[in-house]
């Protein structure tokens, strides 16, 4: 087809970065519009950045999402759902129509299956992780609404994207969705990105002494990514390493907890929590970096890991989820045994010890970051699964309606 039109929706994306959402949305969509795909972007506004932009084929519109007051977050969800629904149909209106609505994640459902009903297109969605999966189990009425509202989503979706085959896993399982509709598509990473980087003298002073080793982590500091189990592998580290020294990138609700138990192990002075940093110091960090440690408990993909793979620092991975399927073991990095602080604690000290190995861990690394996880190959398979979906639905007598033009 001549034209290819998207409306995409992600509670996400920069300058508002949570996780990993946001940088799989920002780059996705650069390459999407480098291959010819006309997409309009709605998601939350962020203090400073414009109500919308133009980037080339693209138009980012943010919906207002911060003044009403919310007694709570699922409040605060509804709201903002009401608010970016009603730009949905605004933008579809002044476009005169749309191919496809493309939804990542639970938090922009309604808008999504809204516009899918009012406008008869397909609808896609990307699941990046499952609230059963990231809480263990389904514990409060809290989460037992975001599970249902994350089953509405793959219900009324045409295929779901899963970005690794451990998601696509967990997504059949946990809401009975037909795996013949559920598709994997991975993440990726642009490693021209860390090109012009390096780590001067008195930018790592800022973190660590001339003499000592930078272990980096880089993510959220919640439960699941497994920060603690870390931390309780640094004594061990330390105890055949003191020039390790252990710079935890990220911020979060257990941060204050983390520092707590950095300081009941006696290791807070080798531990340093930067709290949020901007792109060019997270770059020039991965730069600084002797060994990178995501020792997650629950990970659906890791774009951190493929950052630093990008970067040319080994890396160590708890082998769980979309990690596990990321790194083959001492090929192109390490896995070590999931909530395990002895085993992590063997591999730092190993890697540490073997600057050969860490050498050839790090080259393969790239070469698979370059070779399978790059955002080109993974736009065209987007576009590709956009055209499937619509030769599959071009007969479908439900297609046939159309959006009022008034």
């Amino acid at each position: 087809m001549d034209r290819l039109r998207v409306l995409m929706l992600s509670w996400e994306y920069p300058p508002r970065v949570i996780g990993g959402l946001a940088t799989h949305v920002k780059h996705l969509t650069e390459e999407l519009r480098n291959i010819g795909v006309e997409i309009i972007l709605l998601t939350c506004n962020y203090p400073g950045a414009p109500e919308m932009e133009r980037l080339g084929n693209m138009t980012v519109k943010r919906v207002e999402s911060y003044t009403a007051p919310t007694p709570d977050f699922a409040s605060w969800v509804l709201l903002m759902n009401l608010n970016m629904e009603r730009e949905a149909v605004r933008s579809v209106r002044e476009l005169g129509g749309i191919d496809i609505v493309h939804a990542h994640d639970w938090l922009v459902a309604k808008p999504a299956i809204s516009v899918k009903h009012l406008c008869r297109v397909p609808l896609i969605s990307t699941i990046h992780s499952t609230e059963q999966g990231r809480r263990r189990g389904l514990h409060t009425d809290y989460q037992r609404m975001i599970h249902q509202i994350e089953w509405w989503l793959t219900y009324e979706s045409w295929k779901v994207v899963c970005c690794s085959n451990y998601m696509k896993e967990e997504v059949t399982r946990f809401f009975n969705t037909p795996s013949d509709k559920v598709l994997v598509i991975p993440n990726g990473v642009d490693k021209n990105q860390f090109d012009g980087y390096s780590c001067p003298r008195g930018f790592r002073s800022r973190y660590a002494a001339d003499w000592e080793k930078i272990i980096l982590y880089v993510g959220r500091l919640v439960p699941e990514k497994g920060v603690n189990v870390l931390l309780g592998a640094m004594p061990s580290v330390l105890n055949s390493h003191p020039e390790a020294k252990l710079v935890v990138v990220g911020e979060g609700y257990c941060k204050e907890e983390l520092m707590r138990i950095a300081g009941q192990l006696g290791i807070f002075p080798k531990v340093h929590f930067t709290g949020y940093v901007d792109d060019e110091t997270l770059k020039r960090l991965y730069k600084c970096a002797s060994v990178a440690v995501f020792p997650s408990l629950y990970e659906p993909f890791g774009i951190v890991a493929l950052e630093a793979m990008a970067s040319g620092v080994p890396i160590i991975v708890s082998d769980v989820g979309g990690l596990s399927e990321i790194v083959e073991n001492n090929v192109n990095g390490l896995k070590v045994e999931a909530n395990n602080s002895d085993s992590l604690s063997r591999a730092v000290a190993y890697l540490l010890d073997n600057p050969d190995l860490a050498e050839r861990l790090k080259q393969n690394a790239f070469k698979k970051v370059v070779e399978i996880y790059n955002w080109r190959s993974i736009a065209e398979r987007t576009r590709a699964l956009y055209l499937k979906t619509l030769e599959e639905a071009s007969g479908n007598p439900w297609l046939r309606g159309r959006l009022p033009a008034t």
